[in-house]
């Protein structure tokens, strides 16, 4: 191999799914569908927006306060699993969740990981 070829990098057998749903709605659908993907062992954790610490914690930007979307709590789900079930969810982001706004989802890449059953 010389220094331009490279060798195809492998996909990863595990991907973190990442997941931040803005709304109680989209907690329960969210929560529905990883069930529905057989993936039961997502970590739930109560989160805030930059926006709502701003508002809330640090009053000297209060002039902001009206820019900012009244919303003050989001729902982060953690869920390590396979790069498949991860597309699935996003078919149904992408086909099925409605209304005017949707969770936030990304995966990143597992190298290696432990205590995670197949």
């Amino acid at each position: 191999m010389n220094e331009h070829t490279r060798a195809a990098p492998n996909k990863p057998d595990r991907v973190l799914l990442i997941i931040i749903a803005s709304s109680p709605t989209q907690l329960d659908d969210i929560i529905t569908v990883l069930l529905d993907l057989g993936l039961p062992g997502a970590t739930v954790i109560e989160s805030k927006g930059l926006g709502a610490i701003l508002r809330q914690e640090m009053p000297i930007f209060a002039g902001l306060a009206s820019l900012i979307p009244d919303q003050t709590g989001s729902r982060l789900i953690l869920s390590v699993t396979r790069p498949d079930a991860a597309a699935s969810f996003f078919d149904f982001l992408e086909h099925e969740m409605t209304g005017a706004t949707k969770p936030i989802a990304f995966t990143l890449p597992i190298d290696r990981v432990s205590g995670v059953t197949r």
